[in-house]
């Protein structure tokens, strides 16, 4: 029987795996939004966790391929945070595609396709609990997908802007749970596409994560990937 993908239901607090083994705590905000926490467990043992008291990690938003093929448990007895603002303004990618290269001069040297016809984004506002109504229908931007552009273009050295917003980009499975797993090994929020879109130095750290952005249509390789690390 093939899985089907978790109920959504916003204030759900729930417990996802990023590699074997690892888990993080969540809570669905308004779908397809949600808050990961600061909260990481080598076993799924919350009990009755209140996660008001943990930190937000980031928000994203996530696809339902995403909510299918993750192992998620909802946690039944823990306290939502129903009262927490999570901020509106994000980073949004520029059209198009590019190729880019990964330790060049090595012999783990990697070149393969990225979204953004340009390095970096502009900065926006993007309300994620706002919804249409019969007189607007999309977001008051005229791309319609963001509410406005608060800077056209962010410098590609602007550390503070880049690493304390997020990418207005759909999340997906295994990509988003590695991150999460890296935000965990190396204690901080990071995020591996999002430096390959700043065009950034990318640390051996996220190893993983470039080789399952790079395979493409090699799907044996992306099979091989998945039952080593995530499945």
């Amino acid at each position: 029987m093939a899985k089907r993908a978790t109920p959504w239901k916003e204030g759900k607090v729930i417990s996802i795996e990023t590699r074997k083994g690892t888990f993080v705590l969540a809570q669905m905000l308004k779908e397809p939004f949600i808050r990961f926490y600061k909260a990481f467990r080598e076993d799924e043992d919350w009990e009755k966790i209140n996660v008001g008291i943990f930190d937000t990690l980031f928000v994203n938003a996530v696809t339902r391929q995403f909510l299918k093929s993750s192992n998620i448990t909802v946690i039944k007895d823990a306290i939502p945070d129903l009262k927490r603002e999570d901020s509106d303004v994000w980073i949004h990618q520029k059209s198009g595609n590019r190729k880019v290269k990964v330790w060049e001069g090595t012999k783990q040297e990697i070149e393969f396709l990225i979204l953004g016809g340009e390095a970096g984004g502009s900065l926006v506002k993007k309300d994620l609990w706002w919804s249409p109504t019969p007189e607007m229908r999309t977001r008051p931007h005229p791309s319609g997908v963001i509410d406005s552009v608060i800077l056209e273009s962010i410098e590609l050295n602007a550390d503070n802007t880049i690493d304390n917003n997020e990418l207005t980009n759909l999340s997906v499975y295994p990509t988003l749970n590695e991150r999460l797993y890296l935000c965990y090994l190396l204690n901080k929020n990071v995020d591996p596409y999002k430096d390959l879109v700043f065009n950034r130095e990318i640390p051996e750290d996220y190893k993983i994560a470039i080789e399952f952005m790079s395979s493409g249509s090699d799907e044996e390789k992306k099979e091989k990937i998945l039952d080593t690390y995530f499945r």
